[in-house]
């Protein structure tokens, strides 16, 4: 029955009725428009308000209103044609405390929980889902803990999932804990939330093993103002272009250089080829290498041990404080083994001599024949396997 308000003025009850002469219709009437008298503390006088009940439909071009007061006995909210379940099925469809904005949104649902679904279609025909939202039309979400924003982004089943951009589906395949972010099939963030792992430019993330929790394919820049960003490994970037605090290993797929230390904390620099035992693996420098220089004072007459035989190339340097040509003493060796016969390379040092000792032990040692003073020296190791 449809009740007609002429040129938007209420006409007396009087006047309504000679649009019928049934006695259901002045009921009906007097149903739907209620005066309710509301005292004024500012005016101290009562004001007529009209309350309006009993109305299934409502048509109009434009609705005014302070608060619109929208929900149903299980706190779901439905705005827009079609959206959510026709009354008839409300309870049947066991929906509870869900928000379904647009047309069609939520239509032919069932067992939907505390979720949001905006937009033209959004979570249609969904079932069983709970704590999840999706904003765009035709937006799919099945499962649990769901975020789908985009047009026709998400996919029917999965849990704890997030996908941003349109179009985005995994190719409708289910997975559970994943970030998606792009357009269509085109990923450019792809996210583990079970281990915490992000990947850039791929279409699947590495096997969780590798314990690789940022993986970029393609080039990567590093930035800052005036381009002198700094990336740090392991350590807050400081000087450095690159700071690694750690074991570091590089390769391009022929031979690797890999920086590490021993059980003894000393360090180690390692070359090694890859791809062929035929190939050399090889190290060069325009200008020479340099290594880092300690000090030593030695008593006329006695020795010091500097360092220790290692297989391979071994370069030794010592200097004395003086620092003229005739005080210094150097040599190159070649073990083939951890130790090598006794040597002596002899350098003059103001009458006396300033030795290095190689001797079966092992060690490498310097001795001074002449006024007691102090030594700079350095040991550059290209060990062999």
């Amino acid at each position: 029955m449809a009740v007609y308000i002429v040129e938007n003025t209420l006409k007396p009850l009087s006047l309504v009725n000679t649009m019928s002469s049934t006695t259901n219709v002045q009921n009906l009437l007097t149903n739907v428009f209620r005066p309710r008298y509301t005292y004024n503390t500012l005016t101290s006088n009562y004001q007529t308000k009209l309350e309006i009940a009993n109305v299934d439909t409502v048509s109009a071009n434009t609705v005014t209103a302070y608060a619109a007061n929208i929900g149903d006995a299980s706190g779901n909210v439905y705005v827009g044609v079609g959206a959510g379940n026709d009354r008839s099925m409300l309870t049947a469809s066991s929906n509870t405390t869900d928000t379904f904005l647009g047309t069609g949104a939520g239509s032919a649902t069932c067992n939907v929980k505390n979720s949001v679904f905006l937009g033209y279609r959004a979570g249609a025909s969904v079932s069983n889902a709970s704590n999840s939202i999706s904003i765009g039309a035709n937006t799919p979400n099945g499962g649990n803990s769901n975020i789908y924003i985009g047009c026709a982004t998400g996919i029917a089943t999965g849990s704890n999932n997030i996908f941003l951009g349109p179009g985005i589906t995994n190719g409708g395949v289910s997975v559970s804990n994943t970030l998606l972010v792009g357009s269509g099939t085109k990923t450019a963030i792809i996210g583990d939330l079970t281990n915490n792992r992000i990947g850039i430019n791929m279409s699947t993330m590495s096997d969780p093993s590798t314990n690789i929790v940022f993986d970029v394919n393609g080039y990567s820049r590093i930035s800052g103002p005036s381009s002198n960003g700094g990336l740090g490994i392991n350590i807050n970037p400081g000087v450095y272009t690159l700071d690694v605090n750690g074991n570091m290993r590089v390769s391009d797929g022929w031979g690797s250089l890999i920086l590490t230390h021993d059980a003894n904390s000393n360090a180690s620099l390692t070359f090694s080829n890859v791809r062929s035992a035929n190939c050399n693996a090889t190290i060069q420098s325009t200008t020479g290498f340099t290594s880092s220089s300690n000090t030593i004072r030695i008593t006329n007459g006695s020795s010091s041990t500097i360092g220790v035989l290692k297989k391979g190339t071994i370069i030794v340097h010592a200097t004395d404080s003086i620092a003229s040509s005739s005080n210094t003493v150097g040599a190159t060796i070649i073990c083939s083994e951890i130790t090598v016969p006794t040597m002596y390379i002899v350098a003059r040092y103001n009458g006396g001599t300033a030795q290095l000792l190689f001797p079966p032990g092992g060690n490498i040692g310097l001795s001074n024949q002449g006024t007691t003073t102090t030594y700079s020296y350095s040991i550059t190791y290209f060990p062999s396997p």
